[in-house]
């Protein structure tokens, strides 16, 4: 019985290795790989996708590190490894799977027959072949590329060697490239495994390997993907934050421009922008479908443009929002379909139309060249809201000379989250570019390209961008220079205290915590739940009243320093304990209000956010953010009731919540 049972097994693997089921499905793999390495990078894809297996790429500084790594399991799988009857003990080598292509790299167009000196990685054959057809050069070892480059540059050898992963960027940095494959006997190399761990997925690795079109694909990683590189490439590319701002001495910078030209740079293409800083979105995208470029970005994809065009991976995520002008309608749409009766702006033919046309069909948009028409339609009152993406909204408040007088609608919050790509036309040649782009994009430091350009803003953009308290002339007399001495301290006082509750201000705020929030100190963020109805019921004179009782009730419980930012939003902040906070907060959720000079009784609820103390030593901008996001969150959770009256007419009680 024992004998059928295992024959049983055994019949099922065989099955499933015929079939081309593996039976390490859903495996996940660290494969050991060099900055730059595209072949290794292909045959893993490949093998991914073959297997549906995961494979994490672990980055090694230099080919000796890999070896290391692979031989003490802290990876899994390395390629392009020659086989050496010393390294068989270490490893478990698959058969050949494909020709390691070999360089010199010099300054000189230098040849094994004309240097003295060469450069050879740490841990590999090339010192024992170059010995034995050119034992008269001197050799000397380095690790890692930026080795490699050092020995170069300082002219210590006169040529260094390497595989073809080192091709391109040794190419761009302007030096030459020999193929030595037809000048030394380069061997064929193979996957290598940690010892005794993977003998079966390797076997299997290898056959797949050795099938015509991962071959084909190894073979001519560009030029035999039917690619030009001498033929121009047409790119575009919106002029639009933060994806790309085109600078006056000719250069585009920003996202989208950097990951653009990296992968043109590692594919060795020839990309050439051809649109203009004024020319607009909808001119760039009629000449994208009518196929006069090749290339169009920042492009979100989406399936009505699957039609007109093939996407990359994404590269970016851009999120947009509802802009409006700050005291329009607050809190009364929580969805973007909901905006049916007001006047919405958007950038002609982008994507944020389309989305708004199937959130709000039938309606007609007004629209605009770019966001900051947008912007400047917002402000002289031709629209009520815009679309417009979080990251173009934040620069447009942050390069403002002026205190712009626009919000972000919370309430309704983020519209639509969408994958920004590469477009390529709908033709045979972009259809080849895909996956070479692909190929480059996911070795790109997406994380690293995307923070570089991408700034916070002060919490709702007027931190930064308020301007400055006109300059005090100086005196000619001693009584002019007094007086203006004394007038500078009073309007100091002034400029930094609210006048109405006598609470310091938001400048004041931006000024004494412009270096950051210490580490140990929490931060509060109230606002006052349903406050606009106090006024429209009672008048402004009430609500002024409300909002100095609240000052009062803060000074009283709160042990640290209190600014109102505005409206019926306070900031805390103190280096308070739990049992101080709950206390404070206890007191402060809840009160009772009652006119000194009516008969007029509310109680009052103030929702509240909360930042506590943090590991590090972290801005302000990036605190209240925090803090603002605690609060809304707390106050979509928190029970709405409806204003009932008590005690009529002699008394009115608010339950707001």
């Amino acid at each position: 019985m024992v004998r059928l049972g295992l024959l049983r097994q055994l019949t099922i693997v065989a099955i499933m290795w015929m079939c081309g089921f593996s039976a390490y499905a859903s495996a996940s793999y660290r494969v050991a790989i060099e900055e730059d390495d595209i072949v290794t990078r292909v045959l893993f894809d490949s093998i991914s996708q073959r297997f549906d297996v995961d494979i994490v790429y672990v980055y090694y500084p230099s080919f000796n590190d890999i070896l290391t790594a692979v031989e003490t399991g802290q990876s899994d799988f390395a390629a392009n490894v020659t086989y050496t009857a010393e390294r068989a003990q270490r490893f478990d080598y698959s058969r050949p799977t494909n020709i390691e292509y070999t360089y010199l790299y010099s300054f000189t167009n230098a040849t094994l027959e004309t240097i003295k000196k060469v450069g050879i990685p740490k841990g590999t054959i090339y010192s024992e072949l170059i010995k034995e057809y050119y034992p008269s050069i001197i050799q000397v070892e380095y690790r890692g590329h930026q080795h490699a480059r050092q020995l170069l540059e300082s002219r210590e050898v006169d040529g260094i060697v390497d595989a073809i992963n080192q091709l391109k960027p040794m190419l761009l940095a302007g030096l030459d490239a020999q193929l030595l494959n037809n000048q030394i006997s380069i061997q064929p190399v193979a996957l290598i495994s940690t010892k005794n761990k993977f003998q079966a997925q390797i076997e299997q690795f290898e056959v797949h390997l050795h099938s015509a079109s991962v071959q084909k694909s190894l073979r001519a990683l560009v030029k035999e993907s039917g690619i030009d590189r001498s033929r121009p490439i047409k790119v575009k590319i919106e002029h639009a934050a933060p994806y790309a701002t085109y600078l006056s001495n000719g250069q585009v910078r920003g996202v989208t421009a950097d990951v653009l030209y990296s992968a043109c740079d590692i594919l060795m293409l020839n990309c050439q922008l051809v649109s203009k800083a004024d020319e607009t979105w909808e001119e760039m995208y009629a000449d994208f479908l009518a196929q006069k470029v090749d290339i169009i970005s920042p492009l979100a994809e989406s399936e009505p443009r699957r039609q007109f065009a093939y996407f990359s991976v994404p590269y970016y995520q851009s999120t947009a929002i509802m802009v409006k002008r700050e005291g329009y309608k607050h809190n009364v749409y929580s969805n973007a379909s909901e905006l049916i009766i007001e006047r919405i702006g958007v950038v002609k033919d982008d994507f944020y139309q389309e989305l708004l046309q199937g959130l709000l069909p039938q309606r007609t948009f007004i629209t605009y060249r770019n966001a900051q028409q947008q912007i400047e339609a917002l402000l002289a009152k031709e629209v009520d809201y815009v679309i417009i993406p979080r990251a173009s909204y934040n620069k447009i408040l942050r390069e403002s000379n002026a205190l712009l007088p626009l919000v972000e609608d919370k309430l309704i919050g983020d519209v639509h989250t969408s994958d920004i790509t590469i477009g390529f036309a709908k033709n045979a040649y972009g259809n080849a570019l895909v996956p070479l782009f692909d190929r480059a994009i996911k070795m790109l430091d997406l994380e690293k390209i995307t923070n570089s350009y991408y700034q916070q803003p002060d919490w709702k953009a007027t931190l930064q961008s308020e301007q400055q308290l006109a300059r005090k002339s100086i005196a000619i007399v001693v009584l002019g220079l007094v007086v203006s001495v004394l007038m500078s301290l009073y309007l100091h006082h002034q400029s930094n205290t609210d006048n109405l509750t006598r609470l310091k201000n938001r400048r004041a705020l931006q000024r004494r915590y412009r270096k950051g929030i210490q580490p140990n100190v929490t931060l509060v963020y109230l606002d006052v739940n349903k406050f606009k109805p106090i006024n429209d019921t009672y008048g402004h004179e009430i609500g002024d009243q409300v909002l100095k009782h609240i000052a009062k009730q803060i000074l009283r419980y709160w042990d640290g320093q209190s600014y109102r930012i505005g409206g019926d939003e306070f900031i805390l902040i103190g280096a308070v304990d739990n049992i101080a906070l709950s206390y404070a907060l206890l007191n402060l959720q809840k009160m009772m209000f009652t006119s000194s000079d009516t008969d007029i009784s509310l109680k009052v609820s103030i929702a509240f956010g909360v930042s506590k103390p943090r590991k590090e030593l972290r801005s302000l901008e990036d605190v209240m953010h925090q803090a603002d996001l605690s609060m809304y969150s707390n106050k979509r959770q928190a029970a709405q009731h409806d204003i009932d009256e008590v005690n009529p007419p002699i008394a009115h009680e608010f339950h707001l919540s």
